[in-house]
């Protein structure tokens, strides 16, 4: 028997999101059956039985995937507008991540603009061993601290802005999706 599909009531993408993270954790239940019921001790039968936890797992996987993909065609196929330029909602979402990913870099940049004393072993000779001394090092950064926030704050805006914007498109984007049936 062919596999039909059941329809479901309009979704948009934030509703869709919600629902792929459910499945992935209903995912992460059966999985853990799964192992649980792979193996057991003669005579005393499992709570989940292993081949039924894995037909449930292929279903489930199969509503994770479509649900995704319907989600990512949705995301390449909506266009917004950010700032007076006009993008696709995919573009918007890699746009924000990579924001966040340069923010958390910046973040961690080891800037140092100072003045240290470094311990150093030197030879001397007139004690004829090598004695510890103190020298003092000088660190110059190419970016200030104060550049740094006010990069971070400029970036943390613009992040803002794009989130912002895919928040709404999300809430109003319908997603294409039919629950798929499996053949009884």
């Amino acid at each position: 028997m062919a596999k039909q599909n059941q329809t479901v009531g309009a979704l948009n993408i934030a509703q869709a999101l919600k629902k792929i993270n459910k499945i992935k954790g209903r995912m992460g239940e059966l999985t853990k059956q799964a192992v649980a019921s792979v193996s057991h001790l003669e005579g005393k039968e499992p709570t989940f039985g292993f081949n039924e936890t894995c037909k449930e797992i292929e279903q489930t996987r199969e509503r994770l995937l479509t649900l995704q993909s319907a989600v990512a065609i949705a995301n390449a196929t909506t266009r917004i507008t950010v700032e007076g330029k006009s993008m696709l909602l995919a573009e918007a979402i890699r746009r924000k991540d990579e924001l966040q990913g340069e923010i958390s870099w910046l973040k961690t940049l080891p800037i140092r603009e100072n003045v240290e004393q470094s311990p150093e072993d030197v030879w001397s000779e007139a004690s004829n061993r090598y004695v510890r001394q103190n020298r003092e090092v000088k660190y110059v950064s190419a970016m200030s601290e104060k550049d740094r926030v006010l990069k971070i704050r400029d970036l943390d805006d613009r992040f803002e802005v794009l989130n912002t914007a895919i928040d709404v498109a999300n809430g109003r984007t319908l997603v294409k999706w039919s629950e798929p049936v499996s053949p009884s």
